[in-house]
């Protein structure tokens, strides 16, 4: 680790602090340190001496990065940054999600921004089995256009394959945590036919794009699939006040009224 970054990040943090202030130098040291998966974090009595906290507090603050994944508490040997994938990065990203409303359109623009680049990387990079994989799930989703469960649940599969197929692991991941939001409002516009009918011709049209391997064809598909419309105006029918509802998480169904 560079000596400058590790000694700017790792000066007392003074006698007020909290858990929390101790678990953002942390998070600041892991991200602008350059430590890498694998790599040991520094001793609790160096952490301690250089923060200027204590035993209880600090070992609080681990222990938490250790629950979100960051952290891998080795007893008898250390403390170490995980190696479980980007998906440890994206948990601190659901809990703020799960806890702060956030809004709609917020949601469907990240997921549109992602979901474009990604059917543009599927094309170009994916492999014929992942476009086979795309292709029957495709397929899967035209036999279950009378059932709405089915439905939805092969539709987030098909986006989570070309998610895969792009291969951007990061991308992949968050998406993955945000289809716990979209299934609710997709469950939604299921009961407008006009809108399934709709959708299920641009999955044909993105499908066709990526497997022609047309990643300019293939963005465009996307992006009109997810431009908002709809899904948009199913959200704020489902949940008035334009926010993500932190019931979503837990029970992803539309609530009684």
């Amino acid at each position: 680790m560079p000596e400058n970054a590790s000694s700017r990040l790792l000066e007392p943090l003074g006698r007020g602090s909290l858990v929390d202030d101790i678990i953002e130098r942390l998070t600041s040291l892991i991200i602008e340190g350059g430590l890498r998966p694998g790599d040991q974090l520094f001793t609790e009595r160096e952490l301690m001496s250089r923060l200027g906290v204590g035993r209880s507090s600090l070992r609080e603050a681990i222990k938490t990065l250790s629950a979100l994944g960051i952290l891998d508490i080795r007893h008898g040997t250390g403390t170490f940054i995980s190696s479980g994938g980007t998906s440890m990065l994206t948990r601190p990203l659901k809990w703020g999600l799960f806890l702060t409303q956030t809004s709609v359109r917020d949601v469907i623009d990240a997921r549109a921004s992602m979901e474009i680049s990604m059917a543009r990387w599927a094309a170009e990079r994916a492999t014929d089995a992942e476009i086979a994989e795309i292709g029957e799930l495709l397929q899967r989703l035209e036999e279950s256009q009378g059932d709405a469960t089915r439905y939805v649940e092969y539709d987030l599969a098909f986006h989570m394959a070309i998610a895969r197929a792009s291969h951007n692991e990061l991308f992949s991941s968050v998406l993955n945590m945000l289809q716990h939001i979209l299934r609710v409002w997709m469950e939604t516009t299921f009961a407008e036919r006009s809108v399934s009918n709709n959708s299920m011709k641009l999955h044909r049209r993105i499908f066709a794009a990526i497997k022609a391997r047309d990643p300019v064809a293939a963005a465009e598909a996307m992006a009109i699939h997810t431009s908002g419309g709809p899904l948009l105006a199913a959200a704020e029918r489902a949940y008035p006040g334009k926010t993500t509802p932190i019931s979503a998480f837990a029970y992803p169904q539309k609530p009684s009224a």
